[in-house]
């Protein structure tokens, strides 16, 4: 009876339609001046564009298979994994979408050693993603995956999870099918992909910082989602480890003073000291990472303004005739 009560519960679990959707945390939500679209270059079905610098799931193109779940470096989609089986330790693969390599890191922390491959058309694409996951798994000082293309699915007692199901198994946790079940949404597992979570002694991104270029303007700090810029009176310090090479800072960055790099090392914070210093010009106090700056940001700008030749002054240096006066409205 108990059987039949959880089986019913699993039918109706899964005919619930939750359609994938794109969130607020979007860096393309968050600036105009994002430049992300790995969604959008990873969909095959071409069900994903940009409306208004924003990206926009189509509906009646989009089947669910996940691909954008995964490329998205800050999980802003919205979803349930589509089914994937896994038996102990073993990913089957058979005719379904290949999975993709931040996927097969995430899968490795959870168990999956082995990848059983049913499908010969799929062979070289697949051989190709498990190469580069063990090569980032080797410079992660783990062991590597498997592949397999025969193995026996009769043994007795083994238990088979979907994709969407192991995921909520990874929580370790003691959850019941009704409590994954009540809200559906509960279910949604997008922020199971992000892999920076397994490996917490490693960071897999390197940002450069231009020290004489930034002004401190604070915009990387406001706008990381992954919260990896601190700046406080003292120090401006970078922490890596969460990153996930989204990219936002260095495209809002207005004195293009960072560049992401996509690179596996060691976690290292980075701490940059900040310097109180007076301005040549205003006399006033200036906070700036590069100690020999004798000029505060206004003064700069203001100075950049007349040597463009933009200001009234630059009529005498044009050979335009006298310097003809300017009536400031106030």
């Amino acid at each position: 009876m108990r059987e039949n009560i959880v089986g019913l519960l699993e039918k109706w679990v899964e005919s619930l339609d939750y359609q994938y959707e794109v969130l607020t945390s979007c860096t393309r939500c968050k600036s105009p001046r994002a430049t992300c679209q790995k969604c959008i270059e990873v969909c095959e079905y071409k069900a994903i564009s940009l409306e208004d610098n924003h990206p926009v799931i189509q509906r009646e193109t989009c089947n669910e298979c996940g691909s954008c779940l995964a490329a998205c470096p800050v999980q802003a989609i919205a979803g349930i994994f589509p089914k994937r089986t896994v038996m102990k330790n073993r990913l089957i693969i058979s005719n379904e979408h290949l999975p993709s390599v931040k996927e097969m890191l995430v899968l490795y922390k959870k168990g999956v050693r082995e990848i059983i491959n049913e499908d010969s058309s799929q062979i070289d694409p697949l051989l190709n993603i498990i190469e580069e996951a063990n090569f980032m798994l080797s410079q992660l000082g783990e062991g590597h995956l498997s592949l397999s293309t025969t193995t026996k699915l009769t043994e007795k007692n083994e238990e088979v999870y979907s994709r969407r199901e192991l995921l909520s198994l990874w929580k370790k946790e003691s959850q019941s099918v009704m409590k994954q079940a009540a809200p559906a949404k509960w279910r949604f597992n997008h922020q199971q992909l992000d892999v920076t979570k397994y490996f917490p002694d490693y960071q897999f991104t390197t940002i450069s910082l231009n020290a004489e270029t930034c002004t401190l303007c604070k915009a990387c700090e406001v706008l990381c989602e992954k919260q990896c810029f601190n700046i406080t009176d003292d120090c401006l310090t970078i922490n890596l480890q969460a990153c996930s090479s989204c990219n936002l800072c260095e495209d809002i960055c207005p004195e293009k003073a960072l560049h992401v790099k996509e690179q596996i090392s060691s976690v290292k914070k980075e701490h940059y000291p900040i310097y109180i210093q007076y301005c040549s010009t205003c006399q006033k106090p200036f906070s700036t990472l590069n100690e020999q700056e004798n000029q505060c940001v206004s003064c700069k700008k203001r100075k950049g303004f007349w040597d463009a030749g933009t200001g009234p002054s630059s009529q005498k240096n044009k050979g335009d005739g006298p310097l003809v006066p300017i009536r400031i409205r106030k």
